[in-house]
């Protein structure tokens, strides 16, 4: 699922998919429901076609030219794993696939006879079995420093945050955490930190709430998940708690 990858599924699908139908391996099949499944939820505003900004903006390298102003409509995903584009449009997985990755890890090591453990992708990790794990949130304005904990049992958390990421292009600072129907980057010097039962359904949610903020709460409520907003000085903006019979698997601290 790899952007960077000339011969991942990614690649070719950005290559050749207005051209003709292309079939791609199940896992990216479901990686690429998924992603269509929370931009139809979010109305738009969680759209893997960003990728052309992102190229444009040199957080992706510039490997594709005439590359449409599509959105997540002109992607069809049909029976058999088969993908096709009506517009030239490009994608990337960037803000799902490391969750989904997460989640198979997960799944692999429950296969293999491990009880617990933890699965940690760097600002994407799931926590399972009976053990509890304390993971601790950076301070937006200072990431060298801790703002606060967030303790896990049998739950998966996700975190974005602009302060690795943002650069200047021109007189404006840009981010790669876009809101897809204006195609806008954020700004914002908070960090937001999603729990849910997947790591991919929270790996997507951060980028929902950072946009959206308190007008998130039917969607995490739909996933029962439970979302924290840190200040840049790393103090609680805003925070949403899920249905009661999941919230003490993720306490804020």
């Amino acid at each position: 699922m790899s952007f960077h990858h000339p011969a991942s599924d990614i690649s070719r699908i950005n290559r050749e998919a207005f051209q003709r139908k292309l079939t791609v391996d199940p896992w990216t099949w479901r990686v690429l429901q998924a992603a269509q499944k929370f931009s139809h939820e979010s109305d738009g505003l969680f759209d893997i076609t960003v990728a052309r900004k992102l190229m444009q903006w040199n957080y992706l390298p510039r490997r594709y030219r005439n590359v449409s102003e599509g959105n997540w409509h002109d992607i069809i995903l049909e029976k058999n794993c088969t993908v096709r584009f009506r517009q030239r449009v490009i994608v990337d997985l960037g803000g799902i696939a490391k969750g989904f990755a997460v989640d198979r890890a997960v799944e692999a090591l429950k296969r293999a006879g491990v009880r617990s453990g933890v699965v940690n992708a760097g600002g994407d990790l799931r926590v399972f079995g009976l053990k509890s794990e304390l993971v601790h949130l950076r301070r937006p304005d200072e990431p060298m420093q801790l703002a606060g904990a967030i303790k896990l049992c049998d739950r998966a958390l996700a975190t974005s945050a602009i302060y690795f990421t943002q650069r200047r292009c021109g007189r404006a600072v840009e981010s790669p955490l876009l809101d897809g129907r204006t195609c806008r980057s954020s700004r914002k010097l908070i960090s937001v930190s999603v729990a849910a039962s997947a790591c991919m359904i929270a790996d997507a949610l951060t980028k929902i709430v950072f946009i959206l903020r308190e007008k998130s709460r039917p969607l995490l409520a739909r996933y029962h998940a439970d979302a924290l907003l840190l200040e840049r000085d790393g103090a609680p903006l805003w925070m949403f708690r899920s249905s009661c019979d999941i919230r003490d698997r993720t306490r804020f601290d």
